[in-house]
């Protein structure tokens, strides 16, 4: 009875400790999911960018080809060691067993039944470089696989910031929108109460009308172009998030770049390019460990075991057995396998150098690219912040006019269009210069791409409403 309680007791603690592990493991799993972002929530800029690079499948593919990398090295570097591997076999009738090749004999016998198990070590002792050329290939190649995570991690970066800076560009094309249709919407209504007085014409009303329904599409328009933006950012961020956020604050403000050529020169350093030149490296080594195949290999291998017949009658020795001896292999002919893998290394070779110098061209045509767009956006920065100010002054004048009677209805419509329109490039070109901007310290920051944010992040939490605000562009701060 007591034998029975106590095999219960322990079959009890056995499942609550399962339902521990499992309950553990079950945290475990969630604590290693992102936390959801919450509809309306804050997002900060660093805070995407801490996202993105726990999550994003580019990345969690580049750490695995990584790991994998490693263990190629690690695989190749196995040569230096012996090999040690364990046999047991087992023969009946009239067959022999050898307890070192493992091949069954032919000579004509009396039946019995034997058992022989045994271990072999076979140590390789030399092959002219064969072997340490294999592992510098793979080390090298390890090393560019760690070049190949962080131009990932630079990658993943330049796309959330855009992402980001997208969606404040559609924030303040919303902004825009909602404070034409407050403004149509107020000088709609003046014109109706004009109208239902019979001191303006119905045709005023009517184009007052149709220009606050093109303001109210806008805002529509506008507002699902921000939704969409805020699912591009979520998959830069490589989670399924909300459709809204609250979105950090970025300046805007023009900031003066480096020269072209010290942009260029600099841009020589990016992970992309070491990446391309450790792969060159990786396949230089392993043409030369390649080539080494035509030359002997040198082993020594060992062999000890037991032998044993099962039948009594037999007068024969049992017992423990040894062997040592030394190996060496030289191949003579072998279909043209190693001629062919020769050929193979000097075109991967070739690729590896080719792929270096497209890398290194490519790259400095984003950079000349980047750099010419951050010229051209700065100056159509000043020229829309002109047309901006001179929209305000002719929609101010055209009110004036219409209200004293000297103008009419449609100049006041036309001027709202210009106003708008000018906002909107404004907005679109003050954007799309931060866009270029983190496109061109992708291309041209070298070791620091993939560690600090690209763009240049503003002091103040909130956005000025106005106009004229908007124009002038909050100020720069250090990040």
């Amino acid at each position: 009875m007591m034998y029975l309680l106590s095999r219960r007791t322990g079959l009890m603690l056995a499942a609550l400790l399962l339902v521990a592990a499992s309950a553990s493991l079950t945290h475990a799993a969630e604590a290693d999911q992102p936390v959801p972002l919450s509809r309306g929530s804050f997002l900060g800029v660093q805070q995407a960018v801490e996202i993105a690079v726990k999550n994003h499948p580019m990345l969690l593919e580049g750490q695995a080809n990584l790991k994998a990398s490693e263990a190629r090295t690690e695989q190749a570097r196995s040569l230096y060691y012996p090999q040690v591997y364990a046999n047991a076999n087992t023969v009946a009738g009239a067959g022999v067993s050898n307890p070192r090749f493992l091949v069954g004999g032919g000579l004509l016998r009396e039946n019995q039944t034997t058992f022989t198990g045994g271990v072999i070590a076979n140590q390789r002792l030399y092959d002219f470089g064969y072997t340490s050329n294999l592992v510098e290939s793979n080390k090298l190649a390890e090393r560019a696989q760690g070049q190949d995570v962080n131009a990932r991690r630079a990658l993943v970066l330049l796309y959330v910031q855009r992402a980001y800076l997208n969606s404040l560009k559609r924030h303040r094309l919303v902004q825009i929108a909602e404070e034409t249709v407050r403004e149509r919407g107020i000088i709609a209504g003046q014109i109706e109460t004009l109208y239902r007085q019979q001191l303006k014409s119905k045709l005023d009303f009517d184009l007052a009308h149709v220009e606050l329904v093109n303001a109210q599409s806008l805002l529509v328009r506008s507002r699902n172009d921000l939704k969409a933006s805020f699912a591009d950012l979520n998959r830069t961020m490589g989670i399924a998030g909300a459709d809204d956020y609250v979105l950090e604050d970025i300046s805007v403000a023009v900031r003066p770049q480096k020269t072209l050529e010290t942009l260029i020169n600099e841009s020589l350093s990016h992970p992309e390019v070491k990446r391309a030149k450790e792969q060159t490296a990786s396949a230089d080594a392993r043409v030369t460990a390649t080539k080494r195949q035509y030359l002997p290999t040198v082993s020594a291998i060992a062999s000890g075991g037991t032998f044993d017949p099962f039948d009594p009658r037999q007068n024969q020795q049992t017992g423990g057995w040894w062997m040592a001896g030394a190996m060496v292999s030289m191949p003579l002919f072998t279909g043209f396998l190693i001629e062919n893998q020769v050929v193979e290394a000097n075109a991967n070779r070739q690729a590896a150098s080719a792929a270096t110098s497209n890398i290194e061209q490519a790259l400095t045509q984003q950079v000349t690219n980047a750099y010419l767009d951050t010229l051209t956006f700065a100056q159509q920065i000043t020229l829309a912040e002109e047309q901006v100010k001179t929209a305000q002054e002719a929609l101010q004048l055209s009110k004036q006019r219409y209200k004293l009677g000297l103008g009419t209805v449609v100049e006041v419509t036309q001027s709202e269009v210009a106003l708008t329109a000018a906002q909107t490039r404004l907005a679109d070109t003050q954007y799309d210069y931060k866009i270029a901007e983190v496109t061109l310290a992708y291309t041209s920051q070298g070791d620091d791409t993939g560690r600090i944010l690209l763009m240049s992040r503003a002091s103040t939490a909130s956005r000025p409403p106005d106009a004229a605000s908007q124009t002038a562009g909050p100020p720069v701060t250090a990040y």
